[in-house]
């Protein structure tokens, strides 16, 4: 039985950066939904998370594979033009005078064979949290764009490919061979999912200083791709390990060597629904398979991030810059 994030939070504290897809059935707002849920009176201002840009990265005899992420605050005019208009046999939903971008792109380079360039682009409302659209752009093998826009009951998602090789070398609003899709919400009294987090939005709830982890399984829904999964959060205990990064602050680079304490937290995941044939696996910043992080306590600060890349094995990404 999945719970809301708010029963992952300390008393008297309201996750504003989660995504929650208000269903076709119910008016309720975030804000309310909380109100009702917990009683809680309105939702707090963000809290400031304790990074800016990340960047994170694993070689080996293999290759490498680096990540970088990078959150900013936009107002409403300057991300309109990179929004799609929502398609007519979807409610609308509304856009806030703030919006928040996720941007992570991903570098996989084999030391054989040509390597793949990844680019995710999430855009979401900064007061009430509530996704907009979605940008996926693969590059390299198999190269394709999906663009996902959010409705207030399902998810439009319009897939480009190229047509040939020569379209493969152009960017991607030449590619010519173009589907799109509908992906329908769960009820949320039905489905059990209340509360629907996108998946890219993960790593602030982990990030948050805030946020207490429980040796107890906690299960919540999150939207990747085309389904709903039930992901979960679950402490494996704290332990020491040795850092090595370069931290930026305002003008100022420091080079953090040291020990630091860490806590252990496994990602769980499965579809909502009793899917039939293949089911993709939930992916959360490109590894999919036995996901774990180490994040610094106190700060939570995403020091290593482990998994598994489709094709390339076991990855053990390591924090090698910090921006604050």
């Amino acid at each position: 039985m999945p719970v809301t994030i708010n029963s992952l939070l300390p008393r008297g504290k309201v996750l504003n950066l989660v995504v929650v897809l208000a269903m076709a059935q119910t008016s309720l707002s975030y804000a309310a939904f909380v109100a009702a849920q917990n009683s809680q009176p309105e939702i707090d201002n963000p809290v400031s998370l304790n990074w800016r840009k990340l960047e994170l990265r694993d070689s080996g005899m293999t290759g490498s594979v680096t990540t970088r992420i990078e959150q900013r605050t936009l107002a409403a005019a300057a991300a309109q033009p990179a929004l799609l208009d929502t398609p007519g046999t979807m409610s609308p939903r509304g856009e806030g005078t703030r919006i928040q971008e996720l941007l992570v792109t991903g570098s996989i380079r084999p030391l054989l064979g040509r390597g793949i360039e990844t680019e995710e682009r999430l855009w979401f409302n900064v007061d009430d949290g509530l996704p907009l659209q979605l940008m996926r752009l693969r590059q390299g093998r198999k190269p394709s764009q999906k663009l996902y826009r959010f409705g207030s009951s399902q998810v439009y998602r319009q897939r480009r490919q190229p047509a040939d090789k020569t379209q493969a070398g152009q960017p991607a609003g030449h590619w010519s061979e173009i589907s799109e899709s509908f992906y329908p919400l769960p009820d949320a009294e039905g489905g059990g999912c209340p509360v629907i987090l996108e998946s890219s939005q993960l790593l602030y709830l982990l990030s948050r200083p805030d946020l207490v982890f429980s040796e107890r399984t906690r299960e919540f829904c999150v939207f990747d791709r085309q389904r709903v999964y039930r992901v979960g959060f679950r402490l494996q205990g704290r332990e020491s390990l040795d850092v090595d990064y370069l931290q930026v602050d305002a003008s100022q680079e420091t080079r953090v060597k040291r020990t630091l304490q860490v806590l252990r937290v496994a990602l769980t995941s499965r579809p909502l629904d009793d899917a039939e044939g293949d089911v993709q696996p939930f992916s959360f910043l490109g590894l999919n398979d036995d996901i774990h992080l180490l994040l610094s306590e106190p700060g939570r600060i995403p020091l290593r991030v482990r998994g598994q890349v489709s094709g390339f094995g076991k990855i053990d990404l390591k924090l090698e810059k910090l921006t604050r």
